[in-house]
């Protein structure tokens, strides 16, 4: 299939809009920190994201810095665990999947359908123009979406990704060669198909999570992985290193803001989705009714568009030309001329021999 790229903030990740002057998570000139994100196939596309909750309890707005589908989530200002409906997630994730299909800076997004023109009505068409993220909120959930990549957390810079199962996916830095691998929950998973891969740090398979205490009225401990000495938290980075053992451990950016007794913005995380998206679907079938089309034929002529060409042979760059419906009036006069050319050499050969009809 053919490969697309978009344009971002090489340190954070997320869209660089094309009308753009600084990214606005860290505000960095455009003009120094865009780049090209790694292609992806056309039906595939990276979507960076910020998510949190508001809790029951204190009412401050909490982050949620993965896809965490196991009916609960915990406060990091009061440490409340508290029931989330895994409910929540879906629609948060339909809007994801659209603002990654459908975003600008072209007017229909991604794949422009061949026949049907649908950027005079995409919600999402100034993401990537004019603005990084849209915005959704739905109960207790906050979410905002936005193209993007995956970059280094150590390095900031993009990193290449490589799937290496169902739902599991292997980063590399092309600058410090760190490496890491991402699992998604089968739970999460099953929310919502077209979600085929999540790299955030709380989803990291390769590292232990690192053991955590929190007594009544005490405040909380964070201890190491494997040793269980107490970890020197530094900076606000989820993945930590133990100064006895060298370790390495994945703190929740949740428990770093408890640790650290201070407040800790929602982190970037990044979902890989496929396919066509939910949003993209009903514009298509408004506008293929309008036309007399069916969503079915809208589709069809869709995924044609955004699939690759069947080669003929193995010549490279031959491929069937597509039949053209109707009469072709070139080719029967063309036929026509060619008949009446060989009845004339016919009736110059006939009298040189002296034969007549």
């Amino acid at each position: 299939m053919q490969s697309v790229s978009v344009s971002v903030c090489r340190r954070c990740g997320v869209v660089a809009p094309a009308q753009g002057t600084a990214c606005d998570v860290c505000h960095q000139p455009l003009a120094a920190v865009r780049a090209a994100a790694p292609a992806t196939p056309s039906d595939q596309f990276w979507v960076a994201v910020r998510a949190g909750f508001t809790c029951n309890s204190c009412r401050f707005l909490a982050p949620l810095d993965s896809l965490d589908a196991d009916g609960a989530v915990e406060c990091a200002h009061c440490g409340l665990r508290q029931r989330f409906d895994n409910d929540n997630w879906r629609p948060a994730l339909e809007f994801a999947h659209a603002v990654g299909d459908l975003a600008g800076p072209a007017p229909e997004g991604r794949n422009p359908h061949p026949a049907i023109w649908i950027g005079s009505d995409n919600p999402h068409a100034r993401v990537g123009d004019t603005r990084t993220f849209d915005d959704f909120d739905s109960g207790p959930l906050s979410f905002h979406a936005a193209p993007g990549h995956p970059v280094c957390q150590k390095c900031s810079v993009l990193v290449h990704v490589s799937a290496t199962g169902q739902g599991t996916c292997q980063s590399a830095c092309p600058s410090c060669g760190d490496r890491a691998t991402f699992r998604v929950a089968d739970g999460a998973r099953a929310l919502y198909p077209e979600l085929l891969a999540v790299v955030s740090d709380d989803a990291r398979s390769d590292r232990p999570k690192a053991q955590l205490s929190a007594p009544a009225g005490a405040a909380m401990t964070v201890n190491c992985c494997s040793c269980g000495a107490p970890l020197t938290l530094e900076g606000k980075g989820s993945l930590q290193t133990c100064k006895y053992c060298s370790a390495s451990c994945i703190v929740p950016h949740r428990s770093l803001s408890r640790a650290l007794h201070e407040a800790i913005e929602p982190a970037i995380w990044w979902m890989l989705l496929g396919g066509v998206s939910a949003k993209r679907s009903e514009l298509l079938t408004e506008h293929a009714q309008k036309t007399g089309q069916t969503h079915k034929t809208a589709l069809e002529l869709l995924k044609k568009a955004t699939g690759s060409k069947k080669k003929i042979g193995d010549a490279p760059g031959v491929y069937e030309a597509p039949e053209v419906s109707g009469w072709n009036f070139a080719q029967m006069l063309f036929t026509v001329a060619l008949g009446m050319l060989a009845l004339l050499i016919a009736f110059g050969i006939t009298r040189l021999v002296g034969v007549s009809f």
